[in-house]
């Protein structure tokens, strides 16, 4: 590792022990950390977020098992539970990984939940692509619940003749940022899929804005 990049190590380090952050500042950590395949979840989260691409190397058999697993669906068959593609521990573990190979400490619960979070709002609008073709069978979107701040896939399927949008969680936080109302028993998230969020610092405190979206000049 050069001085420089060690420099920008330090730099992130400290935002993120401070949780003086946005999403932005994941973006740019993100580029210097994610290009190792030693740390296997930074990289595959690189790869993902600058590529936008759902068939990347990393992450297409994710992808391509869910897809696969819904298209079953109506089937008669074993129903198959759609995993998340790291798990908040995963993250955590990766994360620290990093750090303590490069000379740092541990981060703490509270700043690996605010990176999860923006890694989750970094994701959203990827289209999911399968087949050799690579068609658009679903997408990416933020999703919300009392319990939970989500990532969530959305596939569609035939399910007795009829097109069927199915939702799945890709990635999940604890929900410690935003009063978000039970919508039902089973506390089923909200779905932003007509909008993106955008992870914003007010204070040291992160929180969920829906900005508008600029319109193409």
């Amino acid at each position: 590792m050069d001085i420089k990049h060690q420099q920008l190590n330090a730099y992130y380090y400290n935002r993120f022990t401070q949780r003086n952050f946005d999403e932005k500042d994941v973006l740019g950590f993100l580029t210097i950390a994610g290009n190792n395949p030693q740390f296997e979840v930074l990289f595959a989260l690189k790869e993902l977020v600058t590529s936008r691409d759902s068939n990347a190397d990393s992450v297409n058999a994710y992808f391509d098992r869910a897809h696969d697993v819904i298209s079953r669906l109506g089937s008669g068959g074993p129903k198959e539970k759609i995993e998340l593609l790291y798990t908040f521990k995963e993250i955590r573990n990766g994360l620290n990984h990093y750090f303590t190979e490069n000379g740092f400490d541990k981060l703490e619960i509270g700043a690996i939940s605010d990176l999860l979070l923006c890694f989750i709002s970094l994701l959203q609008g990827i289209k999911i692509q399968t087949g050799k073709n690579r068609r658009t069978v679903g997408n990416l979107c933020f999703g919300a619940s009392h319990k939970e701040l989500l990532l969530m896939g959305t596939i569609k399927t035939m399910v007795r003749g009829r097109s069927v949008p199915v939702t799945f969680p890709i990635l999940a936080v604890k929900n410690e940022y935003e009063n978000v109302q039970k919508q039902d028993d089973a506390d089923s998230p909200y779905l932003f899929e007509t909008t993106i969020a955008e992870i914003v610092s007010n204070e040291g405190k992160l929180i969920v804005t829906f900005p508008e979206i600029p319109s193409e000049l």
